[in-house]
């Protein structure tokens, strides 16, 4: 989820690039979702599209300025938004991410 240290960053030019490429890189679907289908969880008709570039290592005031923490495609992960929601438990969370995985206020 983000916070208010991390705002800069989803906005900078270097996340967006990096969440553009690595998009492709994984190939536009939901990793979760092509896991579940792999295991025979999920119909091909299931998969969603990634709509979050999720950090598997949460993102720090220590760590944000990292590149191998915040930009490495090792520490990312292509999700949909009900992975991404499981992942944070969002249900009634303050924040959530637009289109371009920039956080947004729910109020």
């Amino acid at each position: 989820m983000a916070k208010d240290f991390s705002e800069w960053f989803y906005h900078s030019d270097a996340w967006a690039k990096t969440r553009a490429a690595f998009i492709v890189y994984a190939g536009g679907m939901c990793q979760r979702c092509m896991q579940e289908f792999r295991q025979g969880k999920r119909s091909l008709q299931e998969v969603k599209p990634i709509r979050i570039v999720h950090h598997r290592i949460y993102l720090t005031p220590e760590n944000i300025n990292d590149p191998a923490v915040s930009l490495s495609f090792d520490n990312l992960e292509g999700l949909c938004d009900e992975h991404h929601n499981r992942e944070h438990k969002a249900k009634g969370r303050k924040y959530f991410f637009d289109k371009n995985g920039r956080p947004v206020c729910n109020s």
